[in-house]
Parts: structure tokens; sequence; C-alpha cells
């Protein structure tokens, strides 16, 4: 039996809700910490987003890959009409790939006229997108003039004094003065900054849900075969901006130098990517409460010099860092490459600042080429032209890349005393002598085939000007120079043996490895 000391009292009413009371003060306060902990954090987070994926490597990818040209290749496609070679070109592609050609009213007709007879050449007018900054009709396509509906505070000239080049470009197009003379006066490089950002809304408003959007310009050779092998490898719905790195804006949070896709060698944003980029928040009635991205850029469009540089910032901003893959996205024109390992068994998909003759050239030449399971790669591109045959060239200037000069012991007197020298430096591949009063010796480690330069007087101011035909034959009327350019052939036949390209190198990303 139990022994009970005595009665159990009851305890005070008062006590026990003063405690209970105690409890829950203690959890709700509790609570409320742990909330403006998640709070604050997630605000910090706001500020400095992180990163999903780190680009890096792999230094190659190895994939199989087959075009979709059919035929592949052509016997004599020289001498065959534009329309039977674009009857090769696979369209149906373009379900997948969307191209989009930015230029502008004041852009060079002869570089118009090259992209059309050549990488613009096999789309008809529902096929390709043509983005400028005046609405007019150019080689069948009407252009579409992205800076029509941006908004109001562009045209406050007070903080955004280069939108008067457009407005009066505008102007005179509407009371008929707008023609070669007076389109001097506008600048049509500055508006150029303008189109980036509204020409990557309106290409997915024209043509939503593509898996690639592909941005290229009137002087940007596209190797379109080489294009769609590579897309085809990557996931379109995953954020991917692609493209050659240049430097970008310094990020003071990250601490971090970015890089962004420079604009002539062209640049390609993913469906996933475009989505990101064009994401507004919305409230809980479906407002938006975000600023539309043109409006929400700018400010910094205004103090830019480039619209590249701002569309890789408002990418770098919501976690779309550049995947670079350069020398694949090249900003040489045909003339530059400048031939080594470095441009030699790697895809090329693009060519930058290439003449309009050779735009057209290239793209002929392109359609006897190919080849079903391999991709053009730079030595095949090295057939074209031939760079070191003949050895030697007058009036021709093959640059300086990957260049170095003789040392003054050297006593180096004239071209022949700049060939021997190459000749006895085991990676010498060519030299570039500089006569007249300049009397330059550059030797060089690459082989680039170059173009024709005539001899040119030397001004006071560093700036060289073609020296007039009727003055050739005569004595120069100041300080001048003269090109003349040479290749080592055995050399570098020997260099090409040594390289017969076995493995294809598609490259990995990266912005270490940059142009």
């Amino acid at each position: 039996m139990a022994i009970l000391r005595g009665p159990v009292e009851p305890r005070p009413m008062g006590l026990m809700l003063t405690k209970r009371l105690a409890r829950m003060v203690v959890g709700v306060l509790t609570f409320l910490l742990a909330v403006g902990i998640v709070l604050t954090r997630h605000d910090q987070a706001k500020g400095v987003l992180p990163f999903h994926r780190q680009h890096t490597g792999p230094d190659t990818y190895s994939f199989k890959s087959a075009s979709r040209f059919s035929p592949v290749t052509f016997d004599n496609p020289e001498g065959m009409s534009r329309d039977d070679l674009c009857a090769s070109f696979p369209r149906y592609l373009l379900n997948h790939v969307q191209p989009v050609l930015k230029i502008g009213h004041s852009e060079n007709k002869e570089r118009l006229d090259a992209s059309f007879s050549s990488v613009s050449s096999c789309f008809n007018t529902d096929d390709l997108l043509v983005i400028s900054d005046l609405d007019e009709v150019v080689h069948d396509h009407q252009t579409i003039d992205v800076l029509a509906d941006l908004p109001a505070d562009y045209y406050n000239l007070d903080n955004n004094p280069s939108f008067r080049n457009y407005i009066a470009q505008k102007e005179m197009r509407n009371n008929g003065t707008l023609n070669e003379e007076t389109q001097a006066a506008i600048d049509g490089w500055i508006l150029d900054k303008y189109k980036f950002l509204p020409m990557v809304e309106r290409a997915w408003l024209a043509k939503p849900g593509k898996a690639f959007y592909f941005f290229y310009e009137a002087d940007t050779y596209v190797f379109w075969d080489n294009v769609f092998r590579f897309l085809e490898s990557f996931d379109p719905d995953t954020p991917i901006y692609m493209g050659s790195p240049s430097p970008g804006r310094h990020d003071p949070e990250r601490d971090v130098k970015t890089w962004f896709a420079n604009g002539g060698p062209g640049l390609v944003l993913s469906r996933g990517a475009i989505k990101a980029l064009l994401h507004r928040e919305i409230d809980t009635n479906g407002h938006y409460v975000d600023p539309h991205v043109t409006e929400k850029w700018q400010d910094l469009v205004a103090g830019e010099c480039c619209g590249d540089s701002v569309l890789g910032w408002a990418l770098w901003n919501i976690t779309i860092q550049l995947q670079g893959y350069w020398p694949m996205f090249n900003p040489h024109p045909l003339h530059g490459i400048p031939f080594s390992d470095l441009y030699w068994c790697q895809p090329v998909m693009t060519l930058h600042k290439t003449t309009p003759k050779d735009m057209v050239d290239l793209w002929h030449w392109e359609f006897g080429q190919r080849q079903l399971h391999r991709p053009m790669l730079y030595s095949d591109v090295w057939r074209l032209r031939h760079p070191g045959e003949p050895s030697t060239l007058e009036n021709w200037d093959n640059g300086d890349w990957d260049s170095w000069q003789p040392p003054a012991e050297a006593s180096i007197r004239g071209s022949g005393t700049c060939e021997q020298y190459c000749r006895r430096q085991d990676d010498c591949l060519q030299w570039n002598w500089r006569g007249g009063d300049e009397k330059k010796c550059i030797l060089m480690r690459s082989v680039r085939y170059g173009a024709a330069r005539k001899p040119e007087y030397l001004l006071d101011d560093g700036q060289r000007v073609t020296m007039p035909e009727y003055e050739l034959d005569k004595q120069a009327q100041g300080k001048w120079v003269e090109y003349r350019s040479g290749w080592v052939e055995d050399r570098i036949k020997s260099w090409r043996n040594e390289r017969k390209c076995e493995q294809v190198r598609w490259v990995g990303p990266s912005v270490s490895r940059v142009f």
C-alpha cells in the first residue's frame, strides 16, 4: 500500500498560466529570430547570387557528328547557282537554331551584299531575323527597328546624349532628307550598343521557343554546318551563353573580372538563357514588379561603349557566365588567320571582318569541301589560299602575329638578310620586311596569308597613308615604307605533314584560353 504523506495541494492557476505564456513567448521569439536569419541570408543572396555551374574544362569534347547538308558536297560549286547550292541547305534545322543578323542603316553596302551572297543567302524572308536601327527592306528582307519601342527614358538626351543619333535619323527618314550625304552625320557605330538587349527580346518574341539563337553581323562568316553539329551536342534548356571571350566589367561584390562574347565573331544564347534574361518577378496578383530588361539596364547602356558588353553583364548578374569557345568563334578574318597549333585541328565556326570578296569565295569553296562525318577544320581552310605559296610577295603584308624581331647585332639591311635570318631560326615560318625609311624585319612562328599593301607615307602622328599611284615611280615626298613578305616553304610543308589532325579538337569552355 502506498503511504501518502498528506493530501496533494493543487497548483495555483495563475502560476501555471504565467509559465505557459512564457514558453509561448520564447517559442515565438525563437521562430521570429530564425525567420529573420533566413530573410537576411536571402537578401544577401539576392545581392550576390551564387553560381550553380563553373565553366571549366574539359579541354576538348569528343563526340561524333554528321553533316545535315544533302548532298554533303559538290564537285564544282564555283560554277553552280545560288539556288542550286542552297537546295542542299538543311533548312529544317532552323526549327532548332534561329539565325539573327544585326545590321544598321549605315551598314557598308559591299559588306551587306557579301553577306546576302554568302552566309545569309540560303535563308528566305521567314527564316532570318534582320535587326536594325531603321525599318526598311534589305535584300528582300524586312528589317526590324528594335530601337523604335525603347522606354521613354532613352529619349532623355541629358542622360543619354548618344541617342540623339537615332532621333535625328528617324526625323530625316520621316521628312525625306535621309540620304548618303546626310547619313554621314549619324554615328551608326554608337547606335549599335542600343540594339543588343532589345534584339534578344525581339528574337524571342518573333521566334519563341527555339533551342538556340545565333546572333551574327554583316561581316561575320558563319560555317553553318559546324554550328549545327556543335549545338546539337548541348541541352537548350540549360542557360548557355557562348562566343569568343572579351574582357568585361569588374564585379566588385565577387572581386572578379567578367567576360562577354564579342559580337563580331557571333554569339549564341540557348532557350534557357533567354528565358532567364527576360524573366521578371511578379506579385501575388501576377503583376510584374521587376522592370523590363531594357529599362533595367538603360543607365548602363547610356554610359557603356558597346552593347555586347552590356549583354554579358546583364547575363552575369543572373549567374549566366560566358562559355568561351575561342578559337572556334574567331575574331580573325580569313586572310588574318595565324595558322598554328591553336588554329589547326580545331573546327572553325565563325570568322570576323572577312573581306566581301573572301566571304563569297569562301562560301562557294565550302560547298565543295564538306565531309559527312568530319567537321571543317582550320587545316582544311588553309587549302583555300595556301599561305606560303609562292614563297615571296611584293607589296604584301603578312602581318606581325606571333612575332619577334632580330637583335640589333644581326645587322638586317634588307629583305634578303631578313629572310636569311628567319631560315636560321628553327621556329620561324614566315617573315615580313618593311623597307623604305622603316627598315624593320619581323619574324613569325605562325603561318598567315595577309593581304596586298602598297607603299605608304609615314606621318608624324604615327599614321600611315597609301602613296598615290602617280607617286609610286617617283622620289618619295616624305618618310615612307614598303612591304615585302616571305614564307619558308619547306618548313611549312614539314609542319603541316606532322599535323594530320587524326582527332577533332572541339574545344571546351574557357575564359583563360582567349584571343
